[in-house]
This record gives structure tokens, sequence and C-alpha cells, in this order.
């Protein structure tokens, strides 16, 4: 595909992803706000962020579509190593919280975390190799 189509991809992608973030932090905060009140308007933040999420991954499914052959390499490989970290380091992280070998609760967030950075650093790296 062109640049140019790349180039729209990767914006359209961005600003799904920003929806889909700022639902995410509207449906926290509204469940932690209120903790007993105002249960229609949880549930709607709640849909409303299952729906931006559904178009953030359709349009991350378009966005990998429109890379060229050497970037949808890099990127599986990514996302393959992302996958294989996340589901052994979140294992372990689990088990150490039922065990309380940790002081706090394991957090979702920190996963995420883990894969936010495990995928950017898999990028580079793969990035790097195939210059």
């Amino acid at each position: 595909m062109s640049y140019q189509n790349t180039k729209k991809m990767t914006f359209r992608l961005a600003i799904f992803t920003a929806l889909w973030l700022l639902s995410t932090a509207a449906a926290t905060f509204t469940a932690s706000a209120y903790q007993d009140d105002n249960s229609v308007l949880k549930i709607s933040l709640v849909l409303v962020n299952l729906i931006f999420g559904g178009l953030m991954i359709e349009a991350n499914r378009r966005y990998i579509l429109a890379l060229d052959e050497l970037q949808r390499k890099i990127h599986l490989q990514a996302m393959g190593i992302t996958l294989g970290v996340t589901v052994i380091a979140g294992l372990a992280y689990s088990i150490a919280d039922i065990g309380n070998l940790i002081a706090t609760d394991a957090e979702f967030s920190h996963l995420l975390i883990l894969m936010s950075l495990t995928y950017l650093l898999s990028l580079i790296i793969a990035n790097r190799r195939y210059q």
C-alpha cells in the first residue's frame, strides 16, 4: 500500500485509540466516584467503551492490512513476543498475588503497562534488525 494510505490508517488508529482511552477513563472514574448511584450512566459508559474498543480493533486490523510485507512481519513478531511476555508475567503476577507474595493486589493496569512497553521495545528492536 502507499505511504499516504499507511499514514491515513495510522491517524485513524490514533483517533480510535484516543477515544477508547478517554471512554475507559470516563467509565472508570464514574464507576469509582458513584459507588451506588447512576447505574444507567455506568452501564452506558461501559457500552460506549466497548463500542470504541471494537472500533479501535477494526482500525488496528485495517492499519495492519495497510502495511507492507516487512512491516507486517515486524508487527507480527512484536505482537507474538508481547503475547508471550504478558501471559507468562501475568500468570506469575497472579500466582504471587494469590500466595500473598506481593504487598498489594495484582492490578490489570500493571499488565497493560508491561504489554505496552514490551510491544514498543519489540518494535524498536525489530525495526533496527531489518534496517
